[in-house]
């Protein structure tokens, strides 16, 4: 008898992520190394030298260290915060999953703050639970309404709430003063927050003191700053109790070796990262400009990405894929207008601004 899949799982969907696929790049007679992805956010240097020369030393024939002591230490020692209050995971993917499964009931309402990261919700949904997506008006700039989003929290009596800061892919940013409101005002709810964009912010908000509110929760990924993506890499910031219950759900040796050795030297080598640092900011002040000047509404960010109005971005994307660059098509966000692109060296956003120009005007707002 052919086994039966859970019912509410029957129709879940898959969730789209950014970068493309071999298949595709095959379709178009296109080598990887013929396209310059801009549909990812990641370190425009790739990782650190450092981090390279330690996931190749790195003992392959024995398990890793099921709780990546050494790296959890170092992620404590780094974030001022008490060992027990981290917990590392296969990418900060993995942690979504864990505090889905470890936290909700069949039916637990979840509030997300959209438009986002899709993995909030299927996680919900994969643990039997509630999504009500509080969703931010593209015509005030994708800003987030405090108020509202409490109002729908305490409305529907939410377990957990997803918010992404900055949001992906909007680049919005809430100060740590409107975190803690949130939490302060739903203490029924625990405030989930992913930062995982946070190392490309100019002015971070201090959000690790946060922790002491008891209901909050930072997730933090080492494969964008990192640039670890290959790898999976990402750690959550918790409240003790928290750290224990995701780690008894956790799956064992979910953290290989390889991306152990390979983080810690990446957070070690604290230059890479500020050259990276510094180049996104230089990007992003050169491509809102470029973009700009060729009639294009691109949205202020406080990330390492840039949302851009183009009207058709499925359209769009497949134009400038032909050029030998890719962005983001953000349909799968619910933003169909719109595409996300995210920085690279300021010499590879010129060819995308050459892109853009040579691609005709069905681009919409031109």
């Amino acid at each position: 008898m052919t086994p039966r899949i859970r019912a509410h799982l029957a129709n879940l969907a898959p969730v789209i992520h950014g970068s493309i696929g071999d298949a595709e790049l095959n379709g178009l007679g296109l080598g990887r190394d013929q396209v310059i992805d801009f549909s990812v956010n990641s370190n425009p240097f790739g990782p650190s030298p450092s981090a390279v020369k330690a996931a190749r030393e790195a003992a392959w024939s024995h398990y890793p260290d099921d709780h990546a002591t050494l790296l959890r230490r170092a992620l404590a020692a780094r974030n001022d915060v008490d060992e027990r209050a981290v917990v590392v995971g296969n990418g900060s993917s993995e942690l979504i999953w864990l505090i889905a499964l470890a936290f909700l009931d069949p039916g637990d309402a979840v509030v997300t703050v959209g438009p986002t990261f899709g993995e909030y919700a299927r996680a919900t949904r994969i643990a039997d639970g509630i999504v009500h997506e509080y969703r931010a008006n593209a015509t005030a700039g994708f800003a987030v309404d405090l108020t509202t989003v409490i109002e729908r929290v305490e409305a529907v009596d939410a377990r957990l709430v997803f918010l992404c800061n900055p949001n992906n892919p909007t680049g919005t940013l809430l100060p740590a003063d409107d975190i803690r409101t949130l939490a302060q005002a739903v203490p029924r709810a625990t405030v989930v927050v992913d930062e995982a964009y946070c190392p490309f912010v100019d002015d971070p908000p201090p959000t690790t003191p946060l922790l002491d509110r008891g209901n909050v929760v930072l997730l933090r990924s080492l494969t964008k700053d990192c640039a670890l993506a290959g790898l999976r890499l990402g750690y959550a910031l918790a409240p003790g109790d928290v750290c224990s219950a995701l780690d008894r759900v956790r799956p064992p040796w979910s953290v290989n070796a390889v991306a152990q050795a390979a983080g810690l030297a990446a957070i070690r080598d604290e230059a890479h990262l500020e050259r990276a640092r510094a180049e996104v900011r230089q990007a992003r002040v050169y491509l809102t400009a470029a973009l700009g000047e060729l009639g294009l509404r691109v949205l202020p960010s406080s990330a390492n990405y840039l949302l851009v109005d183009v009207g058709n971005a499925a359209g769009v994307r497949a134009r400038l894929l032909k050029h030998g660059v890719c962005v983001r098509d953000c349909t799968s966000f619910g933003l169909p207008e719109y595409v996300r692109i995210g920085m690279r060296p300021v010499t590879d956003c010129q060819r995308l601004v050459a892109a853009f120009a040579e691609i005709d005007n069905e681009i919409g707002g031109g």
